[in-house]
C-alpha cells in the first residue's frame, strides 16, 4: 500500500476538510481527491461521507484511521532498519521538542549533530510537551525532548538530560515585591501560569502546593518566554527557570528555589532506535 495515500487520508480525517488538507499538503484539491478515490478503491470501501464543505469519516474510515499510524510507523521503521544494517548514520530523523528546550537547550547540540552527521536529514518540530508525548506513543515521532509529566507512561523510555531550578519571580517594582513577606501574600496577587492540563502547569501547581502556597487569581499564557514578558510588564508573578530570571525580574524565593524540573528524551520502550536517533541520544548524554 502506498504510504503517501495513508498520510493523505489521515490529513483529511484530522482536518475534516479536503480543502484544508490540500492546502496543508501543498497540492491541488483534485489531486488530493484522486488519492482518496484510489485508496477507497484499494480497500473497496468509502472512507468519507461528504456533508457540504466538510467530510465525516465513515465506519470503514474510522477503522483505517486507527490502524494507519501503526502501518506507516512499521513501514518507516522497516526501511530505516534496512538502512541501519550498513552501520551508516543516514536517512531521515524526525523529532519533536518543546519550545523552551528547542530555543534554549537543544541548539548547541543540534549544530554539532548536523556538522557530524551530514547524511542525516533532520526535521525538528516545535510542539507542546503533551502533544509530543502522544505522538511518540502513536509512533508518529521516533523521539521527543520535553518536560517529563508527573505520571510517566511505562510504554515509554524516559532519559533525564536536563534538570533546572525554578524560582518564584515578579517585576522588581511590582507591589508584591514590597511586601514584608511576599511568599505569604502570593494569593493576593495575580499568578500567570501555562495553560491548564499541560505538563508544566501540572508541575508548577504541584510544586506550589508542596510549598504550602495557595493560588489566588490565575491567568494563563503559552510558553515560558511569553509568561516572562507578561511578568516583566507587572501583570503578575510566576514560576520560571533560573535562566529566564533576568532584570527587571527578581527572585522572591531568595536562595531557596522550588523543586527541580526534569526534562529529557522519550521514545517507545519496545522500539530499537535508528542509528541517527542513537547518535543524537548519545550526544545529549555525553554533554
Amino acid at each position: 500500500m502506498d504510504i503517501e495515500l495513508l498520510k493523505t487520508f489521515l490529513t483529511v480525517a484530522r482536518l475534516k476538510s479536503f480543502t484544508l488538507a490540500a492546502k496543508e499538503l501543498q497540492m491541488t484539491q483534485p489531486a488530493l481527491s484522486k488519492r482518496i478515490k484510489r485508496l477507497e478503491s484499494m480497500v473497496d470501501s468509502q472512507l468519507f461521507d461528504r456533508v457540504g464543505n466538510h467530510v465525516i469519516v465513515t465506519e470503514a474510515g474510522q477503522l483505517l484511521q486507527q490502524q494507519a499510524p501503526q502501518i506507516i510507523s512499521d513501514i518507516d521503521d522497516t526501511v530505516q532498519s534496512i538502512r541501519d544494517l550498513s552501520g551508516k548514520v543516514s536517512g531521515e530523523l524526525h523529532i519533536g521538542t518543546s519550545h523552551y528546550i528547542g530555543l534554549h537547550l537543544l541548539p548547541q547540540y543540534l549544530e554539532q549533530y548536523v556538522d557530524t552527521f551530514e547524511q542525516v536529514d533532520i526535521n525538528v518540530e516545535f510542539i507542546d510537551s503533551e502533544l509530543a508525548y502522544e505522538r511518540v506513543l502513536s509512533g508518529d515521532l521516533e523521539l521527543a525532548l520535553l518536560t517529563f509529566p508527573q505520571q510517566k507512561d511505562p510504554r515509554l523510555q524516559h532519559q533525564l538530560i536536563w534538570r533546572e531550578k525554578l524560582a518564584i519571580v515578579c517585576h522588581q517594582d511590582y507591589p508584591l515585591a514590597y511586601e514584608a513577606n511576599p511568599l505569604s501574600k502570593l494569593n493576593d496577587y495575580t499568578c500567570i501560569l501555562p495553560p491548564g492540563h499541560t505538563f508544566p502547569r501540572e508541575l508548577f501547581e504541584l510544586q506550589l502546593e508542596q510549598a504550602g502556597i495557595e493560588l489566588g487569581k490565575v491567568k494563563t499564557a503559552n510558553y515560558l518566554e511569553v509568561i516572562a514578558k507578561l511578568v516583566a510588564c507587572k501583570m503578575g508573578w510566576t514560576l520560571l527557570p533560573a535562566r529566564l530570571l533576568t532584570p527587571p525580574l527578581i527572585n522572591l524565593s531568595g536562595d531557596e528555589f522550588l523543586s527541580d524540573r526534569d526534562m529529557g528524551i522519550i521514545y517507545r520502550a519496545n522500539k530499537t532506535l535508528s542509528n541517527a536517533s542513537q547518535e543524537l541520544v548519545k550526544l545529549l548524554h555525553d554533554h
